[in-house]
């Protein structure tokens, strides 16, 4: 994994750090499609995508995955509220997929991820239990909390970013 800044590419702040690992990238990430990438992984990663055939197959919408990754917070490793898609315009065909990837969690570990609403205010919170998987529709801003100082582990997500195309707004027009 890579510790990444993330102050460049979301004009967060300069202390804004994770972990990170990608799997697949796209260069131009509005127009490439990197699902063939991530079809043609090696039998090591298979279960990435299977994660990514369940999920995709349970939208009832088609979409082009540009983006996944694997992503970890440890005690001290802040997360910063942020959207993923920085053009304003293209944020309603946005749609991000969390699969929490911990064996197990406790709720005295934190670690939840908070979604917000146009007012800052709090919307939803969920915590990070194995296997559970969230799809955020529209990009809303979130945070995926540190973890509490008594953990004894990371708190993992892989995380599919990829557009909607069936036709409604943004995105679909490039």
């Amino acid at each position: 994994m890579h510790f990444l800044n993330r102050s460049e590419r979301f004009k967060a702040h300069e202390l804004d750090l994770h972990w990170y690992y990608p799997i697949v990238f796209a260069e131009k990430p509005f127009t490439e499609d990197v699902e063939p990438r991530l079809l043609a992984l090696d039998d090591t990663l298979q279960v990435v995508t299977e994660c990514w055939n369940r999920i995709k197959n349970a939208l009832g919408y088609p979409v082009r995955l540009y983006e996944c990754m694997l992503t970890a917070n440890t005690y001290g490793t802040e997360g910063q509220v942020h959207q993923d898609i920085v053009e304003e315009e293209y944020r309603p065909d946005h749609v991000t997929a969390l699969v929490y990837c911990n064996k197990k969690w406790d709720i005295a570990w934190a670690g939840e991820t908070l979604f917000f609403d146009e007012d800052d205010e709090i919307t939803v919170g969920v915590m990070p239990k194995s296997g559970r998987v969230v799809i955020a529709e529209g990009d809303p801003k979130h945070v995926g909390r540190s973890v509490s100082k008594i953990c004894p582990s990371d708190r993992r997500v892989l995380v599919f970013k990829f557009w909607r195309l069936d036709g409604q707004t943004g995105i679909n027009g490039l």
